[in-house]
């Protein structure tokens, strides 16, 4: 009499279909994950570019690098930022579509430009326009600036 030996089952994996497998669960976590919302400044381009003409109506903040903020020639105390949120909100009262534009200097810091959106936004106004106080795109010589850079 014969004994036969019991066949032990294969310790291999087989690799064929590894690959599908791989391709499926990545085409799944694709499909499944949620990707978070991207946080920030929202911000508005111009539809055209035709010049609109600037109302006198509309208000004007100068920021400089050492934190002076003046509200259309009104200097505002750095501490009195919700000065600014009461006059836009009362400006806004006059006229609905206010424009606010700000005047930033190149060097003053994030953080004094992010505090005067805030309380703009607070104000209830979103239309906000930013223009730099160091020098104006008429005053910009483009053939002699970008051949000199610094």
């Amino acid at each position: 009499m014969k004994i036969k030996k019991k066949n032990k089952p294969s310790t291999e994996i087989p690799a064929s279909s590894m690959s599908d497998i791989a391709f499926l669960l990545i085409i799944f976590f694709m499909l499944t994950t949620v990707f978070s919302q991207e946080q920030g400044l929202k911000y508005q381009l111009p539809d055209s570019t035709k010049e609109v003409s600037l109302d006198s109506k509309n208000i004007e903040i100068i920021v400089d690098e050492n934190f002076n903020v003046t509200f259309d020639g009104m200097p505002i105390p750095s501490d009195q930022l919700d000065q600014i949120r009461v006059n836009v909100q009362a400006r806004k009262l006059i006229k609905k579509d206010i424009f606010v534009i700000i005047k930033v200097a190149p060097r003053a810091p994030y953080k004094y430009l992010i505090d005067i959106i805030d309380e703009i936004l607070l104000g209830g106004v979103d239309n906000i326009a930013f223009q730099s106080t160091d020098e104006s795109m008429e005053d910009f010589n483009f053939e002699k600036d970008m051949s000199n850079p610094q």
